[in-house]
């Protein structure tokens, strides 16, 4: 059931209430920070031992960084097959090791919810909190390891625009097989994936660097990470804007800048989903810039959120379910404005002017921003060949770490009843996708109507791109970063069911998906257990946010704090 109460951020003070100026200890949290640097640095051993069929990785100060590890066992025996039992050892003491930087991660967070509100002393915890940040990311920058091979993709971009001015939606990277990342990447024979902002960053990078693996590699992890810090300070700047404690800015900022899995997947992985997420919080700072200023529904208000949005969805496409959202948002937003307040009084043509006069704003500004980027790429194309070039990449086709992956999985080892075996087709799932979109979207509305809030469009997209993870036939593990940077800026009220239930599920799929990590090589004696990844990845994190709910007793508000409440709509 909906709650009828306007969700707003958490802890958000009355302006007559009275600053504090008690100071908490800061040396808990400068252990936790220094303990939790210390796990990403032993690390670097275990990574490097990780056989990698693709490439022998030697960075900058590689040596150096996997020398605190090495006293970690090199061989635990989990098989007679010396490569397979030293892969499996270094998995299990990254594993473990990423085990205790989550809980440092939690105690970290669980000892600042106990602190003042608004103590001087959480700017310099910030601080402090960065800094774990950029050390700990330097560190995986430069570890002589990789647990995906995405950064080889993203450079047989930038060889095929700067090098030989192919148009990458329509040439794969085999058309030329001498060029040096060809062997490397895994999805040479596809087009690419992902928007064309995206392309034009690797085409920048074909252009200025050599072609030399271990560059590109350091190149698009320092990308990432200066992204990564980037997103740290909007999540941090946005919660200030919004009028949140200094406690909440802190824990803000924790939950993002030290996610473990963030971190990873940003700075190892160099993935472009932090990039994508720097665009997404650049949105909702915008929005809730305007909204302070009075300006939201005014088309300097909301215009620049939504270029910002549609950015994010020309980095990956995923985000274009957030631009559907908030467009949406804005439409309600302005029938509330027009003292809408039932479903009756939309018959009124009247009412529907002023909302169709900003949707008309906003899709001609999305419809412009798109065209601009995607026109270059598609000019000399049949509409034909565009559409083909959407459903040619490798994750419209197939399946990974998914349910969908899983039931194939178990078909091809043993029959499978014909009612689980109709969900092996893709097709079949495409439209799962579809229909769950659709629902979560009117869901989305309705949730928006009855509280027509910044926060409450924030956890209608958590939840849209939560249960889209959850459906999706291709997964990997750092698609969670979405959710944690939305988790960030939309801290719950302690009054908020939905907003405790959707943070305790993103910080729990950020752990169970790290084993997708366990299973992926499929060495023995584990062997390839993709059947059992979705499970191990869902089955526990929808069991969190179920718990969450129901166990979730909101506090009783005063009359006082609803009607502030109800003012900041």
């Amino acid at each position: 059931m909906l709650e009828k109460s306007v969700i707003t951020p958490l802890e958000q003070p009355s302006k007559a209430a009275p600053v504090s100026d008690k100071r908490f200890n800061l040396l808990p949290v400068l252990l936790c920070a220094l303990a939790f640097v210390a796990c990403v640095l032993l690390m670097a051993a275990p990574l490097s031992r990780i056989h990698d069929p693709v490439i022998r990785l030697q960075t900058p100060l590689g040596g150096l960084l996997t020398a605190p590890g090495s006293w970690l066992p090199k061989d635990l025996g989990f098989t007679s097959n010396a490569i397979a039992s030293i892969s499996d050892t270094g998995y299990v003491e990254f594993l473990l090791l990423i085990a205790l930087m989550f809980m440092l991660y939690g105690l970290c967070a669980l000892y600042l919810l106990r602190q003042p509100a608004q103590s001087p002393t959480h700017r310099p915890t910030r601080l402090l909190m960065c800094l774990a940040a950029l050390l700990a990311g330097c560190i995986f920058v430069f570890t002589p390891a990789m647990l995906s091979h995405d950064i080889f993709v993203y450079a047989g971009l930038s060889r095929l625009l700067a090098t030989y001015h192919a148009n990458p939606y329509f040439v794969p990277l085999s058309k030329f097989p001498s060029d040096p990342f060809t062997p490397l990447n895994y999805y040479a024979t596809s087009v690419a994936a992902y928007g064309p902002l995206w392309l034009l960053v690797c085409g920048f990078w074909g252009l200025v660097l050599a072609p030399l693996p271990v560059v590109y590699v350091l190149a698009f992890r320092v990308f990432a990470l200066a992204a990564h810090l980037v997103n740290t300070w909007l999540v941090s700047k946005t919660l200030r804007e919004a009028g949140q404690s200094e406690r909440v800015i802190t824990l803000g900022t924790l939950l993002y800048a030290l996610n473990p899995l963030v971190l990873l997947e940003s700075s190892l992985g160099g993935h472009n989903d932090v990039f994508m997420v720097t665009w997404l919080l650049l949105s909702i700072f915008l929005c809730v810039r305007a909204e302070k200023q009075g300006q939201l529904l005014q088309p300097r208000g909301y215009l620049p959120a939504i270029v910002a949005f549609a950015l994010a969805a020309l980095v990956k496409f995923t985000a274009l379910p957030i631009l559907i959202l908030f467009i949406a948002f804005l439409v309600v937003r302005t029938l509330h404005a027009s003292k809408v307040r039932s479903f009756d009084q939309l018959r009124n043509a009247q009412v529907w002017k002023p909302a169709l006069l900003t949707l008309i704003y906003a899709g001609i500004a999305t419809g412009a921003v798109l065209l601009l980027f995607y026109g270059p790429f598609w000019v000399g194309h049949s509409i034909h060949s565009i559409r083909d070039s959407f459903s040619r990449p490798p994750s419209s086709l197939y399946s990974q770490n998914s349910v969908m992956r899983s039931l194939v999985e178990w078909q091809q080892s043993q029959p499978i009843p014909r009612i689980f075996a109709i969900f092996t087709n893709r097709k079949i799932w495409d439209n799962i996708d579809l229909v769950t979109l659709a629902a979560l979207l009117v869901f989305s509305i309705i949730w928006m109507w009855r509280a027509p809030s910044i926060c409450t469009f924030v956890l209608a997209s958590l939840a849209t791109l939560g249960i889209l993870l959850i459906v999706t036939p291709w997964f990997y593990s750092w698609y969670i970063t979405w959710l944690i940077a939305l988790a960030a800026v939309a801290l719950p009220i302690s009054d908020s069911r939905p907003g405790r239930a959707l943070l305790a599920f993103s910080l729990t799929f950020s752990i169970t998906s790290f084993m997708t990590y366990f299973f992926k090589d499929g060495l023995p004696p584990y062997g390839n257990w993709a059947p059992l990844v979705s499970p191990i990845n869902i089955i526990p994190t929808l069991l969190v946010l179920l718990i969450t709910w129901l166990i979730f007793r909101p506090k009783i508000r005063s009359v006082q704090t609803q009607a502030r409440d109800a003012n900041q709509v």
